[in-house]
């Protein structure tokens, strides 16, 4: 099932004759024949569409069923499927209602990357875009602004087909009304130019990786009179070698030596603003989590911030000498099995499963 206008495609009215359809085939099937467009997927693609169109309206049987069906038309014969007919009204209504020449430039991408300080404090970044813009010189058609361009035959200008049950966008001009004959020197017909724009982009506080800022009309321009597509900037948060992230909330993992776990200490720890200093209690275990709250990151929302996680790992010392493992067996002698609660727990379920 084709959505397109056959008789548009052959630029031919729908009173033609069947030598008129013969004699417009051999002319464009010249054209873009693919032995005289090597490479140029375009006109391969034309090729395809100007034969299709041929074997329905060159037999007699199969144009007045075309005729009937207009865009409902198979070439086998067979009723359309539900689906084809849903995804058919749907292209050709809204080609309908769009405007023609109006339709938006492409939407771009771009990553950018922010620290986790970034995120917490929020931060203006410059980014380098390449982009393309509307060709000043031809005004965006891309034909020569001297007689370069001439108004579409098959459509009168109209930039319309006149297919039957609906009115579709013109095969030959796309819509545009005019075709190109000469095409603009300073943007070789493409109607646009290659350019990179430096941009000023606001990082809000809170962002995670994966948000998608949204600069509207930043993007590339169209081939015509349209606006400019938008470009989203993809937020990219940089692994970070102290902070773990958690949502709002940040872990830090806080080394801690025996001494200062057993008997106590004041230590300096990081935070995404620089350092505090923290009390730790006298017999704090390896893997305790202390918590200091609103010390996180601010929410995305703007109300408030998580917390700053702080996980005690304790650091077993290496390379003893021979002195220092004496005065660590002295010391160890000197304390009582119940001084170690968890350990003395832990060998007393042992031993419960060896009575079993």
């Amino acid at each position: 099932m084709s959505q397109r206008d056959f008789y548009n495609v052959l630029g031919i009215p729908r009173t033609a004759s069947q030598d008129d359809v013969k004699k417009a085939y051999r002319g464009l099937a010249m054209r873009y024949h693919p032995d005289k467009n090597d490479g140029d997927d375009e006109a391969g693609q034309r090729f395809k569409d100007i034969t299709e169109a041929y074997r329905a309206l060159s037999d007699p049987d199969r144009r007045a069923r075309y005729d009937r069906l207009g865009p409902l038309y198979t070439e086998n014969g067979r009723p359309p499927r539900p689906e084809d007919v849903q995804d058919m009204v749907s292209g050709v209504l809204g080609g309908f209602f769009r405007r023609r020449g109006t339709e938006p430039g492409e939407d771009l991408r771009y990553t950018v990357s922010v620290s986790l300080e970034d995120v917490a404090s929020g931060v203006e970044k410059e980014i380098i875009v390449p982009r393309r813009v509307r060709c000043r010189t031809c005004g965006g058609d891309g034909a020569d602004p001297n007689g370069g361009r001439e108004v579409c035959a098959p459509c009168n200008g109209s930039g319309r087909s006149t297919g039957r049950l609906f009115r579709t966008d013109c095969y030959h001009c796309a819509g545009k009304g005019f075709v190109v004959k000469k095409k603009c020197e300073a943007c070789e017909g493409d109607g646009r130019h290659p350019t990179e724009d430096s941009l000023r982009v606001k990082i809000p506080p809170g962002v995670a990786t994966g948000t998608r800022l949204k600069l509207k009309g930043k993007g590339d321009s169209p081939r015509g009179s349209g606006v400019d597509g938008d470009l989203f900037v993809i937020v990219s948060v940089s692994d970070h070698p102290v902070f773990r992230r958690r949502g709002d909330d940040v872990l830090v993992e806080v080394p801690l030596l025996f001494s200062e776990a057993a008997l106590g200490a004041d230590v300096v720890v990081p935070t995404l603003e620089g350092t505090t200093t923290i009390r730790i209690p006298s017999g704090t275990a390896s893997g305790k989590i202390l918590r200091l709250a609103g010390r996180g990151l601010p929410h995305v929302s703007g109300s408030g911030k998580g917390d700053l996680h702080l996980q005690i790992a304790l650091e077993v010392p290496e390379g003893l000498s021979v002195e220092q493992r004496e005065a660590l067996e002295r010391w160890s002698r000197s304390l009582d099995k119940t001084q170690h609660v968890r350990r003395a727990a832990f060998d007393h379920a042992v031993r419960e499963r060896l009575k079993k």
